[in-house]
């Protein structure tokens, strides 16, 4: 289940929050690049504007988290016009970004230890994870019950539907289950969907 989906007007909201010392990991930016060109020529290359002229992206450098949130809104803009979502499609930029960072030499490590430890100590490890990806905001874990927990996220400048997918999909591959044999809900705890919570049942 997937039961909140936000908006442009609170990406933009974010986006215009935004400092230039925030920042984002290569690899975010990559996988967001490979989400547009899965949308066709025409998005990919509205994306790739917002990458500084000749900058290359490298997996574990640091860029500006402006043109993340400027590229997913291209993403999301490219969704509604095709009768889609805006919230859902940046989900499934999300989901990608997800699978890639479960390829990359840090999320294998992840995964080794996730798939050794269970489902609550792979949640648990997701705060420190995101303190070495990002700069801005803060997560936090705490279990409900042998087979449910909760992530709090306050102020995470890049929302609630791209790190929904991120997470779940990264915590589902990095323990060789299915989404299905996952349930999750998102609460949005303030008007841009920067704090939120994500309930995930199993």
């Amino acid at each position: 289940m997937y039961s909140v989906m936000e908006d442009r007007p609170q990406l933009l909201a974010r986006l215009a929050r935004c400092k230039q010392e925030h920042r984002v990991p290569g690899m975010f930016l990559g996988s967001v690049l490979a989400s547009a060109d899965a949308l066709g020529p025409e998005v990919a290359e509205l994306a790739r504007r917002e990458i500084a002229d000749g900058e290359r992206l490298v997996e574990n450098y640091r860029y500006p988290l402006s043109w993340m949130l400027r590229m997913l809104d291209i993403i999301g803009q490219a969704a509604v016009v095709r009768g889609g979502s805006y919230g859902e499609a940046l989900y499934k930029c999300g989901r990608d970004a997800g699978l890639a960072y479960i390829r990359s030499s840090v999320g294998r490590m992840r995964a080794m230890v996730a798939s050794a430890s269970g489902l609550h100590r792979a949640l648990e490890g997701i705060p420190s994870a995101v303190s070495l990806a990002v700069n801005f905001g803060e997560v936090s874990y705490r279990r409900l019950s042998p087979c449910s927990g909760e992530l709090v996220f306050k102020q995470d400048l890049i929302g609630v539907s791209w790190n929904t997918g991120m997470v779940v999909v990264s915590t589902a591959a990095a323990l060789g289950r299915s989404l299905d044999e996952l349930k999750f809900e998102s609460i949005p705890t303030d008007e841009d969907a920067s704090s939120f919570l994500l309930r995930i049942c199993w």
